[in-house]
């Protein structure tokens, strides 16, 4: 009896410790690639579907219909957009990972761009050469993800269901 209770007590403080230290150390090197990717896949998708889809179709030209709408949802996309990205890049900086590392300094900056001019959006302030700038910055990242061996693709991939 003396020896199960030993076992017992010793199985408690065991699990304590793991639970004590599993809660202190951060949890931030588990799947640090998917985490990043998941984040930044996401960023893109806003804005693409709400900012550089409809630019290119014209809609937030001067006298386009619903123009002040489709500028404030850009607005809104791209401060979600920036959310996101900062997100990724702070997954990005605490990771150990040698190509993440080196991503940190561009996702930073496409960072900062999509808050500027996600800024500029939600204010209805509108220049094209501010979606270039956004579609140059994340040129830049694919260029650099690149160079280190890693190829970025669009894809467009069926939703079961939809």
């Amino acid at each position: 009896m003396i020896v199960r209770s030993w076992k017992t007590s010793l199985s408690v403080c065991a699990l304590a410790l793991a639970m004590v230290f599993g809660a202190a150390s951060p949890s931030s090197a588990f799947l640090d690639k998917t985490r990043f990717v998941a984040h930044l896949g996401v960023a893109y998708f806003a804005f693409h579907h709400w900012v550089l889809l409809p630019y290119k179709e014209g809609r937030f030209e001067a006298g386009s219909p619903h123009r002040f709408s489709t500028i404030v949802k850009g607005g809104v996309a791209l401060l979600f957009a920036y959310h996101e990205v900062k997100v990724a890049q702070k997954i990005a900086a605490e990771s150990k990972d040698p190509l993440l590392q080196k991503l940190d300094g561009a996702v930073a900056s496409m960072g900062g761009t999509f808050n500027a001019v996600g800024q500029k959006f939600k204010s209805g302030q509108f220049s094209p050469s501010d979606v270039s700038a956004l579609a140059a910055s994340s040129g830049s990242l694919k260029s650099l993800a690149g160079a280190a061996g890693v190829d970025i693709q669009d894809k467009a991939v069926p939703i079961p269901g939809a």
